[in-house]
């Protein structure tokens, strides 16, 4: 698979383009790719379990949630309280 950069790869690459970085981007861009590939997962057999659908909520813009979106928005928020950047 030439010519294909994977996210670890270009991160790897990029931060070393920069010696004084300590890597805090590097793992937030980690981490924001683990939840990334754990939402796809979950997409890809989406119609296999209950995630399509309303979620039985309303956004702040008024409009119907729906089951993958809250999914994905719980995934994103664990990956990034659980990355090395948490506060």
């Amino acid at each position: 698979m030439s010519g294909i950069t994977t996210l670890g790869q270009f991160i790897i690459e990029k931060q070393a383009d920069f010696p004084y970085a300590k890597g805090e981007l590097s793992r937030l861009l980690r981490d924001i790719g683990i939840a990334a590939k754990i939402v796809n997962r979950e997409v890809n057999k989406a119609g296999l379990v209950d995630i399509l659908g309303d979620a039985g909520q309303v956004n702040v813009q008024g409009e119907g949630q729906k089951k993958l979106d809250v999914y994905a928005d719980e995934q994103f928020i664990k990956a990034l309280q659980s990355g090395e950047n948490a506060v």
